[in-house]
């Protein structure tokens, strides 16, 4: 294992996008690999939180609506419409994502009439199953569900068959939450549009860390959060993805105040935008917007081609000390291995994961190093890889305490209660 050390030391010394760890607040005495729930806090945006609640508000108050409030979910639209290369006007940024699967559900159906069914499977996360169940109860058309089993890593050609036999809406994650499995975007959506199949992409789980054009693949739908690898904060707002020829075709399901064409007429008449911005609902939330004002400027910076490489790499090297220590400790790695295959978290199992977990995150020892790491029932760790921060050491550090715990058996001082956030 020391070998290995120096491997990692020689590796984030020669590392381009390390310059870019020193930009977030990283966490005294511990280790934080739980970048792909809760992207790190970067030191910009503690400046311009500040700025926005001492001076825009405090001082400026209700002007600063025309001075720069008013503008703040166009900017920040477009800063994503960078990051995934898209239009800048196809992306609109607000709600939660669940919200944003809902109307755009809503929305497509209420275009597209003769649709009989939604089809999601296993891998996508749990709330787009719940938002497509109601939908389509709500419209008395079809739900149906893929069950890859225990399977994490799904048979494509059965999904294409599966789809192929009920076409309508196809709900998928583009990166799987549990295992890490990354479905091709630019396969997956050409065999949808050859059969007249509608897909919805929910980019949650790799933009940030993933190269994503959504140009060239010819992307028509999709939607995605931010608090990830974009590093916006708790509850940042999440976006909608609707590519220009489609936007015409569809309404809003909420008519809200700023999804009008002129909202600042006051008109008792409601006349829908005509941009994205018809997916807009009430006042912008500018304070949670405010982080993602310099947050994403990070990603656009050190762009989504290089973070792919490296998080490619820290895999790489992940996986010569999986093969060399943690398979032979009972470890399953879930994670597919070709990296176009996968996204950017690790995932592997074991029949005391939860424990282990709990041993990273609060060791016996208290002069051991706290490790943040996240578990997934029944029995998957998973690690972030979020090249905007992860460093090799990291992942060396991880590694070697999560050996000490399996061979010192220090996951059996451990309970196996659950609660709180895993």
């Amino acid at each position: 294992m020391d070998r290995l050390k120096e491997i990692a030391k020689n590796f984030d010394s020669k590392d381009e996008l390390s310059i870019y760890r020193d930009k977030f607040v990283l966490p005294k005495n511990q280790i934080y690999l739980d970048g792909n729930s809760l992207g790190l806090l970067s030191k910009d945006v503690l400046e311009n939180v500040n700025y926005t609640i001492k001076e825009e508000w405090g001082n400026n108050l209700i002007s600063s609506w025309n001075k720069s409030w008013i503008k703040l979910p166009r900017i920040i639209s477009r800063k994503i419409a960078s990051i995934i290369k898209s239009n800048e006007d196809e992306v609109y940024v607000g709600s939660s994502t669940s919200i944003n699967l809902f109307k755009l559900l809503k929305s497509i159906l209420e275009a597209n009439r003769d649709i009989k069914n939604i089809t999601t499977d296993n891998l996508n996360f749990p709330s787009d199953k719940y938002i497509c169940e109601v939908i389509a109860k709500d419209f008395k058309i079809d739900f149906k569900f893929l069950d890859y089993g225990n399977d994490l890593k799904p048979d494509i050609e059965k999904l294409k068959e599966y789809i192929l036999e009920r076409k309508g809406i196809v709900v998928l994650s583009h990166v799987s939450f549990k295992s890490s499995f990354r479905y091709s975007v630019e396969d997956i959506s050409k065999f949808c549009k050859d059969n007249d199949i509608i897909i919805i992409w929910d980019l949650s789980h790799s933009v940030g860390a993933i190269d994503i054009d959504m140009r060239s693949n010819e992307i028509d739908y999709a939607i995605g959060c931010t608090y990830k690898y974009l590093n916006g904060g708790p509850g940042s707002p999440a976006f909608i993805y609707v590519r220009e020829y489609e936007l015409k075709k569809l309404k809003s399901p909420i008519k809200g105040w700023f999804s009008h064409n002129k909202p600042f007429e006051y008109s008792n008449e409601y006349i829908e935008s005509n941009s994205i911005e018809k997916f807009s609902n009430g006042t912008p939330h500018i304070l949670s917007l405010t982080t993602l004002k310099t947050s994403l400027d990070i990603t656009i910076e050190a762009t989504t081609e290089k973070l792919s490489i490296k998080s490619a790499n820290l895999f790489d090297f992940f996986l010569s000390i999986y093969n060399d220590e943690l398979k032979n400790l009972d470890f399953e790695l879930l994670s597919p291995l070709e990296k176009n295959k996968r996204g950017s978290h690790i995932s592997i199992s074991h029949n005391e994961a939860w424990r282990i977990s709990k041993c990273l995150i609060d060791p016996i020892d208290k002069a051991e190093l706290r490790i943040i790491v996240d578990f997934r029932p029944k029995n998957i760790i998973r690690i972030a890889l979020t090249p905007l921060y992860t460093s090799f050491e990291d992942i060396y550090a991880v590694c070697e305490r999560i050996i000490k715990i399996i061979k010192e058996r220090e996951y059996s001082q451990k309970d196996n209660s659950m609660d709180g956030v895993t």
